[in-house]
């Protein structure tokens, strides 16, 4: 049978019950197999139990129908290429138990909308790098603890209904010019304080007590 390139053949199994035989995937297509088995050539489809995506150069179980159609249902040997599990409509995994992912080297989620819901969320890292061209987030409680912390803003806007702050050790602002407003009071509690200024130091009120 001449099975050049441009001579397509789907074969039809005879009537009767299915048969399964194995191929090596020529062509592979999002929706679409040419294969090649017992000198033929076949058109044929990823079943939906085949997760695996068959790629060229593959070897693979597939089953020829009465009708005309034949669909791989499983690929049986891989090179060392990427293997690539192929959902078309979706979707989801379930688990009445603990579902973990391991990876000896890395671990990428890649997607234009990304959404974690959990009533429990736990991150341990050595080492964690965060890039954000906008980031908003909303707490009830929020707590940080770590031995060294640092962060670098273009700007920074926090709307927070009330804030503690604690610093065991030293505790050191830098700017090139600071405000702060209070619309109610200010209490300054310390051992001692220093105030330097380079020209002016200004106190402006209706009342000035100093004891």
């Amino acid at each position: 049978m001449n099975t050049t390139a441009v001579d397509l053949h789907i074969r039809a199994a005879s009537p009767g019950a299915p048969t399964l035989e194995t191929g090596c995937v020529l062509e592979a297509g999002r929706a679409s197999l040419i294969l090649l088995g017992r000198g033929c050539r076949w058109h044929a489809q990823p079943a939906a139990s085949c997760l695996l995506a068959p790629q060229k150069g593959d070897e693979v179980l597939f089953a020829p129908l009465p009708d005309g159609r034949a669909f791989v249902l499983a690929v049986l040997t891989r090179g060392e290429s990427e293997a690539v599990l192929h959902f078309p409509h979706g979707a989801t995994l379930n688990s009445p138990l603990p579902l973990r992912l391991n990876s000896a080297t890395a671990l990428r989620l890649t997607a234009p909308e990304t959404g974690l819901d959990a009533a429990r969320l736990e991150v341990r890292a050595a080492k964690a790098q965060a890039v954000l061209g906008e980031c908003g987030l909303l707490a009830r409680t929020l707590r940080a603890a770590g031995q060294r912390l640092e962060q670098t803003f273009e700007r920074l806007t926090a709307r927070l209904g009330s804030s503690v702050r604690l610093v065991r050790g030293h505790d050191e602002t830098q700017a090139a010019s600071s405000r702060l407003s209070v619309s109610g009071q200010a209490a300054v509690q310390a051992g001692g304080i220093e105030q330097t200024a380079a020209e002016i130091v200004r106190i402006d009120a209706p009342q000035v007590h100093i004891s």
